[in-house]
Order: C-alpha cells, then sequence, then structure tokens
C-alpha cells in the first residue's frame, strides 16, 4: 500500500487483492444500476488507478430485490473474471447471478446500497482474514445443530430447527472460481427446516427495503409470517405481496467485528451481536422455498441456545 493512498483507494484495494484474490490482468466488472452508479464510477476509477483492469457496467435501476433489471444478465457478468454488485437493491437471489458463478466460474460479491463511508470503514489491510477466521469459528461450533431458540430484550421469542441443514459461511473470501457472497461479508447462516420457525420476531435494527425499524412484530406459525404489527407493517405486507415471500428461509448470525448495527441491512446483519431472520427465497441456501425475492430482517441478539447449550455470539471464538 502507498503510504499516501487516500482510505477510499486502499479500501478498493483490499477488495481487489484480499477478497477477490484478483490478478491486475483479471478484468473486474463493477455492475452498478442508476442510484449507485457515480460510487460504481468511483470504485472503478480507483482500481485502474493502481493497475487493476476493471470496467464499470451501467444497468437498469433494480426496482425490487432480486429481480433484474434490463442489462443484467449472465452475458454480462460473464465478460469478467470478477464482478462487483454495486446495485441499490439486492441481486444476489437472480438465476443470472447463480448461473453466471456456478456454471462459468464467475467470482461475485453483491454490495446492495454500499455507501463510500461503510467502504471506508470496513475494509482495511487484514480485515479480510479477519472476518474470515471468526466466521470459521462460529461455523465449527454450529456444526451438527438442530433445535435453534431466540430470546432477546426486546421481545422475540422465535424457534426453529436447521437440523440436518448445510451451514453456510460468509467469510469475504472469494478467490476461487465460483464463489460469492456480500461485501462487507461476515455472517454464517442455514435454511430453518420446512415449516418449523414459530414464535415471535422483533425487529430492532433494519429491513431490507424499510431501512431503520424498531418495534416491527412477526409472527410465525409453521415457518411462515401470519400476522404483523408495529412501525412498518403495512409497507413490510406490500413488500412481501406472495406467500411464499413469508416464509422464512434464513437464520443468519453476524460475525464482522468491524460492521456496526446500523439501518443499513447489509452492514446490521453482519454486525457481531445481531441476527438476521430472511423471508422468502432460500434456494442459495439449500432451501426448498422458490419466492419472488429475498428480506432480511435485523435484530439485536447477545445469545442464543443451541441444542439447549447457551452460545454467546459476542464472545470471540478466535
Amino acid at each position: 500500500m502507498n503510504e499516501t493512498e487516500n482510505p477510499f483507494s486502499t479500501a478498493v484495494r483490499t477488495i481487489c487483492e484480499e477478497n477477490l484474490g484478483l490478478l491486475r490482468d483479471e478484468l473486474l466488472l463493477v455492475v452498478a444500476d442508476l442510484p449507485l452508479k457515480p460510487l460504481g464510477a468511483r470504485i472503478a476509477e480507483e482500481a485502474k488507478g493502481f493497475g487493476q483492469a476493471c470496467k464499470l457496467v451501467e444497468v437498469g435501476r433494480v426496482k425490487r430485490a432480486g429481480c433484474p433489471p434490463p442489462g443484467f444478465t449472465r452475458e454480462i457478468l460473464c465478460r469478467g473474471a470478477a464482478a462487483l454488485l454495486v446495485t441499490s437493491k439486492s441481486l444476489s437471489h437472480t438465476a443470472e447471478r447463480r448461473v453466471a458463478c456456478h456454471e462459468h466460474g464467475i467470482r461475485i460479491a453483491s454490495m446492495p446500497g454500499i455507501t463510500g463511508e461503510v467502504i471506508c470503514r470496513l475494509f482495511c489491510p487484514g480485515s479480510a482474514g479477519l472476518v474470515s477466521r471468526r466466521t470459521n469459528a462460529l461455523a465449527a461450533s454450529l456444526e451438527g445443530a438442530g433445535r435453534i431458540e431466540l430470546r432477546t430484550e426486546a421481545g422475540t421469542e422465535l424457534e426453529l430447527s436447521i437440523a440436518g441443514r448445510k451451514i453456510y459461511t460468509d467469510t469475504g473470501l472469494y478467490r476461487e472460481p465460483g464463489r460469492f457472497g456480500n461485501l462487507p461479508a461476515g455472517e454464517v447462516s442455514a435454511a430453518p427446516v420446512s415449516f418449523s420457525a414459530r414464535g415471535r420476531v422483533v425487529v430492532d435494527l433494519a429491513f431490507a427495503g424499510l431501512g431503520a425499524v424498531d418495534g416491527l412484530i412477526l409472527e410465525l406459525e409453521k415457518g411462515r409470517i401470519v400476522a404483523a404489527k408495529g412501525p412498518g407493517r403495512g409497507r413490510l405486507l406490500k413488500l412481501l405481496a406472495e406467500n411464499r415471500d413469508r416464509v422464512a428461509g434464513e437464520f443468519g448470525i453476524g460475525t464482522n467485528p468491524l460492521a456496526r448495527p446500523s439501518s443499513l441491512t447489509l452492514e446490521a446483519e453482519k454486525a457481531v451481536g445481531t441476527v438476521h431472520l430472511g423471508l422468502g427465497d432460500n434456494i442459495s441456501f439449500g432451501g426448498e422455498n422458490r419466492a419472488t425475492g429475498h428480506w432480511d430482517a435485523v435484530l439485536n441478539c447477545r445469545w442464543i441456545k443451541v441444542d439447549g447449550e447457551i452460545l454467546d455470539l459476542t464472545e470471540p471464538l478466535v
């Protein structure tokens, strides 16, 4: 790193070298929609500035998470060795992204709603290794787990099962062909066993598509939302319009010690001391629910019970 390099350039260099493991002649695509085009262009220019092959690709505005906009195709994604999806809403749960990764070996990092401030703060030399180590350590403690119980100060009382489910890690290391995840990274997740989630979730941090949320109550029975009340209820029900959108599709735990529990869902769900319940599509997590999108409800949570044993989510495991 150049000692005079500005924090944003250092962060972009960290993403290219540590997170994506790019060689200088490997083409990085920065895919941006209109709201985030200025930030995408800035990322591309910084990457080019230190010698990374890079191209900015503008696509149509992402109107709904999981719905590909005009111009977002697997053919576009396959023009590079790796891609950063710098878009206003998430394109993670799209067929185009899955095909580019699984069939063509493109390594992709999704960064929905990312800001320049978050990039500067969360990506510094050594950050990728730190997040990866903590994530892998937590994942190891969940291997073979069955029953999960949540009790939070805000009032959440939720039970679900991940028995037999694969434990997924988002370590932030996307150096091998076909690897995919978020940046910022840092979570351990699994698809709940179908129909197993039941209880009450009180969202007190953020909800994808709604922003900051405090006091939104979701009642779940047999793995799906059956009632909602509190701030944001109307917008929530409009957002989750289909029955499959209201299915509990993911249980995730934040593992990134650099992330903050903010109103930005992308960052909040990665923060240590938070968990999130993903609703809707969970095909990418080994589940069976194919929905119109995927939305994360993020809540403060210091501990959970795993098969009756307390697991402190704020305690470093490495």
